[in-house]
């Protein structure tokens, strides 16, 4: 039993490090609609909006004026799962989930060289829910699904003032400081865990322009260390008791540094060409150390290997804005997945995906813009091939791809 037990709460803790096939790992890419309009390229060295803080500080230099924006996406998602051999009784889908994305930020200038800015946005996060009994049949009534993932609610928050100097006519420096916060509680059919913390990070940038026409960005997003304390709750099928038994327990999670590379090329005096790369470095996530307060037999600590890949999302987007002042904007991007058949998380089926995305802005006053977009993701078919400790066997295919709208609100005072 001492093997099973440790393999159970091991898993449980693992799906803090959990989300949707949306974005790499359980990251949460909706934090500009003007942005989204693009793919992202571009996003860390224009300055169309105070959103664009989160993705360089740098650029708030390049706002002249006072400005709050407020982006607002909604989300819809397919999952499926498709088991290899006898499937269980249930068809395997997420329960309907439809994630609404919100975040805010300020930028005020002090002169005409300094800005200050403020984002209050999500960064990683994510709701999950299976339909009971799915995955491979193992006995009548028993599936092997369940014992990986049945709910998973992650949450962040996270709150980030920057500041932006123009230091030369070319060149822009930015810094910043994150406040973080995650909540989490994670279930399955042995185990729960529900535990919060919160940690400081810290973020760079810097655009230079080397003329008129190229415009080019750098930033770098530092990794949030946690120390999560909260409550483990071993249920009848991992203790073999006819009662639930909670104990106190912690964790150390780390989420993962950033490296955004942005560049803005002026084709004529209307029309841009926008690249982007983006590196986060998931490879933080290596391993997970579970201290509890439970007796033996239980292994104190549990220790879970998981071994996520370092991810990149390339980008490419035409800004164009016509005489009226209205923008268009087009964006595809690729977008490389944490994990392979062996490493797939069953509460995080995260796979490569291609992004096509479409958007626009408008001004219908001097000190109002409004930017919406939508967006497409193709998500490549998931396969999974796990086998933790003594848990029956989880093979299948996961099927994937989302629709996300956005709107954006951007007042000048």
């Amino acid at each position: 039993m001492m093997k099973r037990r440790g393999a159970l709460l091991a898993g449980s803790v693992l799906s803090l490090a959990s989300g949707t096939a949306l974005a790499s790992g359980f990251g949460v890419s909706y934090q500009s609609v003007s942005a989204m309009g693009t793919a992202y390229a571009g996003s860390g060295v224009l300055s169309e909006d105070a959103t664009n803080q989160w993705y360089n500080p740098a650029t708030l230099a390049g706002l002249s004026s006072a400005q709050f924006s407020v982006a607002t996406h909604q989300v819809w998602i397919d999952t499926t799962f498709k088991a290899d051999g006898a499937s269980g009784p249930g068809p395997g889908d997420f329960e309907d989930v439809e994630p609404f994305v919100g975040s805010v930020f300020l930028a005020v200038p002090f002169n005409d060289r300094v800005t200050f800015g403020l984002g209050i946005n999500a960064p990683f996060g994510t709701k999950i829910e299976y339909e009971d009994g799915w995955g491979n049949a193992v006995a009548p009534g028993v599936t092997s699904g369940d014992f990986y993932a049945q709910e998973s609610d992650v949450k962040t928050l996270n709150v980030n003032p920057a500041v932006g100097i123009q230091v030369t006519d070319n060149l822009r420096l930015g810094a910043g400081v994150s406040y973080q916060k995650i909540d989490a509680d994670i279930e399955n059919a042995a185990t729960r865990l529900e535990g919060d913390d919160d940690a400081f990070g810290w973020n760079l940038g810097l655009t230079y322009s080397p003329n008129e026409n190229n415009h080019f960005g750098v930033a770098y997003r530092s990794e949030i260390s946690y120390d999560i304390d909260g409550d483990i709750t071993f249920k009848p099928a991992a203790t073999g008791l006819p009662v639930a038994l909670e104990f106190a327990g912690k964790t150390s999670l780390d989420l993962p540094a950033t490296l955004q590379l942005s560049y803005a090329g002026d084709l004529n005096d209307r029309t841009q060409l926008l690249l982007g790369v983006e590196r986060m470095y998931w490879h933080s996530l290596d391993r997970l150390v579970i201290d509890h307060a439970g007796p033996a037999p239980l292994p104190n600590p549990a220790v879970e290997n998981f071994n996520w890949d370092d991810t990149t999302r390339y980008s490419i987007g035409l800004r164009h804005t016509l005489p009226s002042d209205t923008v268009l904007r087009l964006g595809l991007a690729k977008e490389e997945s944490t994990q392979d058949s062996d490493n797939r998380s069953a509460i995080s089926p995260d796979s490569d995906r291609v992004w096509a995305t479409i958007g626009a802005g408008f001004q219908p006053t001097d000190n109002l813009s409004i930017d919406v977009a939508y967006a497409h993701i193709w998500v490549d078919d998931a396969d999974i091939r796990r086998q933790d400790g003594t848990k029956p066997p989880l093979a299948g295919t996961y099927e994937l791809d989302a629709n996300v709208i956005g709107a954006q609100l951007n007042y000048q005072f």
